[in-house]
């Protein structure tokens, strides 16, 4: 099988053993080792390669950058991880506000190319510097910026998918408008990789903005900084982004702040726009009015970015404790978040582990870091337990357990929780009809267990060996 893969992708970029230890990895700290990492550069190769899995029954795992949270690209059963990380072309079609980008594509990269023609591609991770656009829309991810232009799935206008035997699927296009048929191309958006591998996405691009204004407020409290939040939204302001950053979190990014914001302060809200300078003027009177301690004003793009930089940095930051730290990303209505922000100090406070929250409040996606010092088993189990907690305190607010990091491996034991039985069936119904053999990211999305007498980590076993 080697001789004929390297044969499809050449002979360096196959490999059966000998390969980097990234490979077994997310962004979590859940690992494990595959059998073979391919790295094909094109559909057709994609094809080929996957035919020959198919044929010999092996599991395949899509890769991009590994910047997830949730497990999603690594290969519990092994198998075949499938790295797509060549398939890097971007051709902006200005006239139809297009770009068509192959799966590997970096986020920031798309966005690079589509500001030569005074457009953007506005969908922004944090990770956008290094995650593909491959790994955004298998798992339909966000950013700051979705408060005001949405996620993924809305910028989605066509896709070219392989399924699992290797035959090839071409869905939607640059027409802009399109009702011939069923929307299957938004059926892969989200996926996680368990229904096809998209190897190419259309995705539709936006004038560029003419300006931009960006605030860092500080607060006394957190219940302010999220009080702040409803404020805004009850006034009629709506900014582009609407980040909040605790006081934890602040401590890993004291070295990046404003000199007028202080690492001390119990919350910041990062508020930025890119409309006329009156929302501007009304955000700072609505932040003085909610508490705000201090306010940082960026007006020009340099000084926009230095003030991004600190909320940027974070995960970056928090990445250096992988195997000491679990992040999560949780998703409220917005009127909730002060009260699930309550709830997840409460819960780290009573598990007794250090928590540091910051996330998207202006569209109620909150994440909280479990950090902890030692692996040993009570500490393990007092993490697990309150991570399992956080989930069902979002569930239980009308939330979701993922917001725009998929359910992955680490939270598909709540899926039944979160959707019902019925939906879930449904979904293991679609997965059969599109991956009849269950080669496709197995081990992901769908829970193997009940979780209603069972811890996280019970749930989950191995995860913490």
């Amino acid at each position: 099988m080697q001789r004929l893969l390297s044969q499809i992708v050449g002979p360096s970029n196959v490999a059966f053993s000998g390969f980097d230890e990234t490979y077994s990895h997310d962004a979590t700290f859940l690992t494990n080792e595959p059998d073979m990492v391919i790295h094909p550069a094109s559909t057709e190769e994609v094809a080929a390669v996957t035919k020959v899995l198919y044929t010999h029954n092996i599991p395949i795992t899509c890769r991009g950058a590994g910047t997830g949270l949730s497990g999603g690209p690594v290969a519990l059963q092994g198998g075949a991880v499938l790295c797509l990380d060549r398939l890097t072309g971007i051709d902006i079609d200005a006239p139809s506000m297009c770009a068509v980008v192959g799966a590997g594509a970096i986020n920031l990269a798309i966005k690079d190319a589509a500001r030569n023609f005074g457009l953007m591609y506005p969908p922004d991770p944090a990770s956008m510097a290094t995650c593909t656009i491959g790994g955004n829309i298998a798992t339909n991810a966000g950013g700051a910026s979705c408060l005001k232009y949405g996620v993924t799935a809305e910028y989605v206008m066509g896709l070219t998918v392989v399924l699992a035997d290797g035959r090839v699927l071409n869905l939607g296009g640059k027409s802009r408008k399109r009702s011939a048929g069923y929307r299957l191309s938004q059926l892969f958006v989200g996926s996680e990789g368990t229904l096809g591998i998209v190897t190419q996405a259309t995705l539709r691009l936006v004038p560029l903005p003419d300006s931009r204004t960006t605030l860092l407020a500080a607060f006394g409290s957190v219940d302010a900084s999220a009080n702040a939040v409803a404020g805004f939204f009850a006034s009629g302001i709506l900014p582009v982004a609407c980040e909040l950053i605790d006081r934890s979190s602040l401590s890993y990014v004291a070295d990046l702040l404003p000199e007028t914001i202080t690492s001390d302060a119990a919350a910041v809200l990062l508020v930025e726009f890119d409309d006329d300078l009156s929302k501007t003027t009304l955000a700072i009177e609505k932040l003085n009015d909610a508490g705000a301690t201090s306010i940082a004003i960026g007006m020009t793009e340099a000084e926009c970015e230095q003030l991004w930089d600190a909320r940027r940095a974070i995960g970056e930051r928090l990445m250096a404790r992988r195997s000491h730290r679990l992040s999560e990303d949780l998703g409220v209505p917005v009127a909730k978040v002060p009260e699930m922000i309550k709830r997840i100090h409460q819960i780290a406070k009573e598990a007794n582990v250090e928590v540091a929250v910051f996330g998207h409040a202006g569209d109620g996606n909150i994440h909280p870091s479990l950090i902890f010092e030692d692996r040993d088993p009570q500490t393990l189990s007092r993490v697990a337990k309150a991570a399992s907690a956080m989930f069902q305190a979002a569930i239980d607010l009308g939330g979701t357990v993922s917001a725009e990091h998929g359910l992955g491996a680490i939270k598909r034991e709540f899926a039944t929780a979160e959707m019902g039985e019925l939906t879930v069936d449904l979904m293991r119904n679609i997965k059969e009809v599109f991956d009849p053999k269950g080669l496709l990211n197995p081990g992901k999305i769908f829970p193997s267990t009940n979780l209603a007498d069972e811890t996280f980590m019970d749930a989950l076993p191995g995860w913490f060996e």
